[in-house]
């Protein structure tokens, strides 16, 4: 005797994520505005370059004194910049 198909259930879809939220303490630096973003459009990275990918949870810095600097960066990429330039915004960005 065939098997029966049975409807499958639709899960609900997850949540979508919040488009922003706080930096974690070590990404943030004097003179800029350090934000934590899921964006909707691919962005890149100054720090290697490659293609931040739409949704993926990344870094946008903007220097206080130029918003028109702002930067977006994988949050390893930042944390590479913030060592070599010792967190100081005027270098790092």
């Amino acid at each position: 005797m065939p098997r029966r198909h049975r409807l499958q259930t639709e899960e609900p879809a997850p949540p979508p994520r919040p488009p922003r939220a706080e930096a974690p303490l070590w990404a943030l630096v004097p003179g800029a505005d350090v934000r934590r973003v899921a964006g909707e459009k691919p962005y890149r990275c100054p720090g290697c370059e490659h293609e931040i990918r739409p949704g993926t949870w990344h870094l946008v810095v903007v220097p206080h004194d130029d918003v028109e600097a702002r930067r977006h960066w994988h949050e390893g990429c930042w944390r590479i910049e913030l060592n070599r330039t010792r967190g100081r915004p005027d270098r790092a960005t």
